[in-house]
C-alpha cells in the first residue's frame, strides 16, 4: 500500500505499533547464518567482506539463514565495487565520444551502479549508519525468553 513501508515486528513494537496493524504472534524465526563464505562469492574483496561482516552481524543474531543470498549480493556487489574502483582509479574521468564529445569515463559510471546497489543490500541488512538506527539486534545467548510474550522482554 501506498505510503507504508515494511518494518520488523521489533521495530514496530519499540515505535509503539503506529499503524495499528495486529502484530504476527507466529512470526517465524529462522536460525543463525552459517560463517563460511560460499563458493558463489568468488572475488578475493567479497570474500574477505563476506568474513568481516558475517562475523559481526551473526554474533548478534543479526543476521540469518534466509538473509544469506541478500549478504551474498552485498558482497559481490561490494567486490565488483572495489574492482571498479582500482580499474578508474589508473584511467581519466572523462573520455570522447567516437564523434568527439566528452564523456563521462564508463569504468566510473559502472562503479557508481555496483555502489548504489551495494548500499541497498547493507541497507536491507542494516549495515549503513541511518538503517542501523532503525535496527535492535541482540546476542542469540542474550534474547529474552518470556513465557507469556515473546516481545515483553525487547522493551526493556
Amino acid at each position: 500500500m501506498k505510503g507504508r513501508k515494511p518494518e520488523p515486528t521489533v521495530l514496530r513494537v519499540l515505535r509503539g505499533n503506529p499503524g495499528r496493524r495486529p502484530i504476527n504472534p507466529a512470526e517465524p524465526k529462522h536460525g543463525a547464518l552459517a560463517r563460511t563464505c560460499p563458493a558463489a562469492v568468488a572475488d578475493p574483496a567479497a570474500r574477505a567482506e563476506w568474513r568481516r561482516v558475517v562475523a559481526i552481524l551473526s554474533e548478534r543474531g543479526h543476521v540469518t539463514t534466509v538473509d544469506r543470498a541478500v549478504l551474498m549480493g552485498y558482497c559481490v556487489k561490494f567486490g565488483q565495487w572495489v574492482t571498479l574502483e582500482r580499474e578508474a582509479a589508473g584511467l581519466p574521468f572523462v573520455v570522447r565520444s567516437p564523434k568527439g564529445y566528452p564523456l563521462q569515463n564508463p569504468v566510473l559510471g559502472m562503479a557508481h551502479r555496483a555502489f548504489e546497489l551495494m548500499l541497498k543490500a547493507a541497507a536491507e541488512l542494516g549495515i549503513t549508519p541511518s538503517s542501523r538506527a532503525r535496527v535492535v539486534a541482540q546476542a542469540i545467548e542474550a534474547r529474552p525468553a518470556t513465557p507469556d510474550s515473546k516481545w515483553a522482554g525487547v522493551l526493556k
